[in-house]
């Protein structure tokens, strides 16, 4: 067995940090999110969208560019970009640019988190903000200061350490239902969440401690679909509503358009991003963000580190960039409309 020394958190943000105009910007953005969860700004949605995974930080950063371009033309739409740098994997397949930045079985973590934070900070100099699924929590450590938004995955929902570290977190965190599209299981982990805990983690020194938090009021959950069937149509979000009544919750709502949403087909993104767009019109339910799987190229391709397509995923099939832009544009203009029609 072989053990490598990896550097505590705090030295890593010391080293990899940023300038006071930048987290200005930051400090800004987790404001504004946290007003739009708790429903100060009433007429801004936001779209979570960006490619299923990280693997070169120079595509990421040219999505970034054009996402940014795309948020200058938008009024109603507030635009936070998905950078994953973990995978869950069901199988021993790629764990993602933190595990592995080098694409060849090397395991250099301890480049794979420098990497990543410096990407983190690239990304947000470009005043882009950053959401991210939080599956290792101990590495999440590394990178917290810089994250908008976080999510916990469908198969990490029920985790009891997720829901504990979820609840000293002070940004939005959502959970997603598992894969059998069990519901309740992200209700409960939001209730769990939103309460104080004490539990075993670690601190800035990467020191074991005891951690007694406060519980986090910005927990959510996500419905991503199942196995079998989509849930954001309105029988399953009226079912959603009935279970969180009967625990006397009220949790806000983020739909992801992929995964069980899009049923194996990812342009079938499409079509659950325009129907979710007239429901949040229809004001019945809280939604409150949707989720896109959107890279530079539309698909995937097989992995292989010497014949890489630049642009293209090597996980999950994305849309592409002009797809997700005109999609995007369509349902600000949508919500442009219905605001006027609201105000006269």
């Amino acid at each position: 067995m072989k053990k490598l020394i990896l550097p505590t958190f705090k030295k890593l943000k010391q080293r990899f940090y940023l300038k006071d105009f930048d987290q200005k910007f930051l400090d800004d953005t987790k404001n504004f999110c946290k007003n739009i969860f708790m429903k100060r700004q009433l007429n801004k949605l936001i779209v979570f969208t960006g490619p299923c995974s990280i693997h070169n930080p120079e595509e990421a950063i040219l999505y970034a560019k054009k996402l940014k371009n795309l948020q200058k033309k938008l009024k109603n739409i507030v635009l936070i970009m998905r950078v994953y740098f973990e995978k869950p994997r069901s199988q021993n397949s790629w764990k993602g640019f933190l595990y592995d930045p080098n694409l060849d079985g090397s395991f250099d973590i301890k480049n794979g988190i420098e990497k990543v934070r410096k990407l983190l900070i690239d990304i947000t100099k470009m005043q882009v903000p950053i959401a991210t699924e939080i599956l290792d929590p101990n590495a999440f450590l590394y990178f917290d200061d810089l994250i908008s938004w976080g999510f916990i995955g469908a198969r990490t929902s029920a985790s009891q350490i997720h829901r504990q570290i979820a609840s000293k977190i002070s940004i939005p965190v959502g959970f997603k239902n598992p894969i059998d599209g069990d519901v309740n299981t992200a209700i409960d982990a939001a209730i769990v969440a939103k309460s104080s805990q004490n539990f075993i983690s670690l601190n800035e020194d990467s020191k074991i401690c005891q951690i007694s938090s406060k519980g986090n009021l910005l927990s959510h959950i996500v419905l991503r679909g199942s196995k079998k069937t989509i849930n954001y149509d309105k029988k399953s979000l009226d079912q959603t509503l009935k279970l969180m009544k009967d625990k006397k919750e009220s949790f806000p709502i983020v739909i992801d358009c992929s995964h069980g949403n899009a049923q194996n087909d990812y342009t079938s993104q499409i079509k659950a991003f325009k129907f979710s767009i007239n429901s949040i019109i229809e004001k019945k339910y809280p939604i409150i963000a949707l989720m896109l799987e959107s890279n530079l190229i539309q698909g995937n391709q097989i992995f292989n580190p010497l014949h890489l397509r630049y642009g293209l995923s090597i996980t999950d099939p994305c849309i592409d960039f002009e797809t997700t832009e005109n999609l995007i544009l369509e349902a600000d203009e949508k919500l442009r409309l219905q605001t006027h029609h609201h105000l006269r």
